[in-house]
């Protein structure tokens, strides 16, 4: 399926959390329970296959949250150019509710372009334990973080530094 963009109300966003993430959306979907969200994201079972910026609103949007069905080859896109390669070890989703139970396994990736851009894309992976459902159902987050621009500020001295040093 062709994921979309989904528009809300001004001043509303989309952020749900790891442990929501994995407590609502993904064991809702695993265990086939109707998920009664206004916004219920979509599937897209190529999501590793797709640059950002190929996704419904880009530019505008720098967060995308999908279903996906886990794959053994997830690490590279059919474009030779860009891969996502996982960047860190496996990490748990706990319920600090619940005694830190485990609800969720998050897997973090990073897209390598060899066409260097500014911009640093990053994919979550979240996927249940198998102690809550044995399934290959995940749930993706696509998101942007922008390097940040260092700009050479000239060091200005107060007129205090400039009296202890008459």
């Amino acid at each position: 399926m062709e994921p979309r963009r989904r528009d809300l109300p001004v001043g509303f966003r989309f952020r749900p959390t790891n442990y929501e993430i994995s407590t609502y959306f993904l064991k809702k979907k695993a265990l086939g329970q109707p998920i009664t969200n206004r916004i219920v994201p979509e599937e897209c079972h190529d999501i590793f296959s797709r640059h950002p910026r190929d996704l419904p609103g880009y530019p505008e949007e720098d967060h995308y949250y999908y279903f996906c069905r886990k794959r053994k080859d997830q690490v590279s896109t059919t474009n030779s150019q860009n891969v996502w390669t996982p960047i860190r070890e496996a990490t748990d989703v706990l319920d600090r509710r619940n005694n830190n139970a485990l609800v969720g396994i998050k897997l973090r990736f990073t897209l390598v372009e060899h066409e260097q851009e500014e911009d640093n894309w990053f994919l979550d992976e979240i996927s249940l334990p198998e102690t809550i459902a044995e399934t290959d159902w995940v749930f993706c987050h696509i998101f942007l973080k922008i390097k940040p621009e260092f700009v050479d500020l000239p060091i200005l001295e107060s007129e205090s530094e400039e009296e202890e040093e008459e």
